[in-house]
């Protein structure tokens, strides 16, 4: 069995090196800004100093948890520094504090995610004031190591870009039809919230909107990936679910993510992934964590057979929202699918081929199954169609949609990857903020039938 200990210190300790990585990133994109604007400087100097404050307040979003689109920080950057630089030097000076103060604080009225103001406006304050102290010890630099400095955030923009990771093949189809998503993108954090522990070792995590009077909960189940509740899609999905006024309560599958995996003589039923969701209901109300008066529950890639599962067993809830489901078809050969099994759960090869079977027949290749074992009066459920999506996904979908009985509806994504168009950045996430925006209306769209995010 996996250790509970160790992981949750590694995954601790990489949390923490990520957090300062963007601290120091931040840092480097506003020491690059020139601290005094000399009246000898050409005004393309100006424009590419309010750059790096752009991408400087753009990446302390992160920390804050402010997604704001890049193209927006990039006019407040650019209007601050053409500002800046129509005043006396004197005056310039003085004014970089205040340019600083407001390209953080408006953060958190443009963000398209629901934000703590008071978060914002300390890491404002907090900003201006290295800003003010980084301005101090650029001035007394030689020219030369100034403007190198000036130069450095355009080579760390070129290393960034090599390591953003789009899932399989879907980058370059998604810059056909989305050519402007990079500048629609936030940078997120992956944070899915305060850890909650259960018996059974299932891992589950509480985000909460900042407000006191939230719609309800949603518990959110993640796809196929190793990162579990903090991958990018599960973040864009958690952005989405609290724009739309929900409390999150993600779940890791078992052996995926924080979620122990069961011993290795265990009987098969231990892998059931319906487990940890059921015992994150019960507490939700057991322990009055609801707020709301609302719970739905939210699937994504494989999580869709999680939640069909949840229907079929009668849980309690107001609605489902399924993501990128379709007809399992595990694959083949069998080894092929018994390997990927281990992989992605970071565990060693292999349980026992017989037990393998019983995870794979019971847990992942019965969607259809439970679809059509669907009490009467389940909640309705929205079924969420990607317009760039896995070939087979596209093909395997129609079925499970067609063996899923009412109350349904369907909802296509053009332009939207299985993934919500977002990407991996080493430890960040690029979150596409229209995404978040057509994803959460698609939650509070209840009341519409037939297709109701087309287009």
């Amino acid at each position: 069995m996996r250790s509970c200990i160790a992981p949750r210190c590694v995954a601790n300790a990489d949390q923490m090196l990520t957090y300062w990585a963007i601290v120091l990133l931040a840092l480097a994109f506003r020491f690059a800004c020139l601290g005094d604007m000399r009246s000898t400087l050409k005004s393309g100097w100006h424009l590419i100093s309010g750059v790096w404050l752009c991408v400087a307040s753009w990446t302390v979003g992160a920390l804050v948890q402010a997604w704001v689109p890049l193209w927006q920080t990039l006019l407040i950057g650019l209007m601050l520094s053409a500002i800046i630089a129509a005043l006396r030097l004197d005056l310039a000076v003085r004014a970089r504090a205040v340019a600083d103060f407001v390209a953080v604080s408006a953060l958190g009225p443009l963000s398209v995610i629901p934000v703590r103001l008071t978060n914002v406006i300390c890491a404002a304050v907090v900003f201006a004031a290295a800003g003010f102290a980084l301005d101090r010890v650029s001035r007394r630099m030689p020219p030369v190591i100034r403007w190198q400095l000036f130069a450095l955030p355009g080579i760390l923009l070129a290393l960034l870009a090599i390591n953003v990771r789009y899932m399989s093949d879907f980058g370059s189809r998604l810059f056909v039809q989305e050519p402007l998503v990079l500048m629609r993108s936030a940078l997120a954090l992956p944070d899915p919230g305060e850890r909650i522990y259960f018996d059974s070792g299932t891992a589950a995590w509480i985000l909460r909107v900042p407000s006191d009077h939230p719609r309800g909960t949603a518990i959110l189940l993640h796809g196929s990936h190793p990162q579990a509740s903090r991958q990018p899609a599960a973040v864009a999905m958690q952005g989405a679910l609290l724009r739309a006024g929900y409390d999150v309560l993600s779940v890791d599958h078992p052996g995926y993510g924080a979620s122990s995996i069961p011993n290795t003589d265990a009987d098969w039923r231990a892998w059931d992934p319906s487990i940890g969701p059921k015992q994150a209901l019960r507490y939700l109300h057991s322990a009055n964590i609801a707020r709301g008066p609302e719970t739905i529950v939210v699937g994504h890639s494989v999580g869709v057979d999680v939640a069909l599962q949840l229907l079929r067993d009668g849980v309690d809830v107001q609605a489902a929202y399924l993501f990128g489901g379709s007809l399992d078809r595990p694959l083949e050969p069998e080894n092929d699918w018994i390997r990927m099994f281990h992989r992605q759960r970071s565990m060693p090869c292999c349980l026992p081929l017989e037990r393998m079977r019983m995870i794979r027949d019971q847990f992942y290749s019965g969607a259809d199954r439970y679809a059509i074992a669907l009490p009467q009066n389940h909640a309705v459920i929205h079924f969420v169609r990607f317009g760039i999506e896995y070939p087979d996904v596209a093909r395997d979908r129609e079925p499970l949609y067609a063996a899923i009985t009412p109350p349904k509806r369907v909802c296509d994504f053009k332009g939207m990857t299985h993934y919500f168009n977002a990407a991996s950045l080493r430890r960040l996430a690029l979150i596409d903020t229209l995404a978040i925006k057509r994803t959460a209306e698609v939650v509070l769209s209840r009341e519409k039938a037939g297709n109701v995010c087309g287009g």
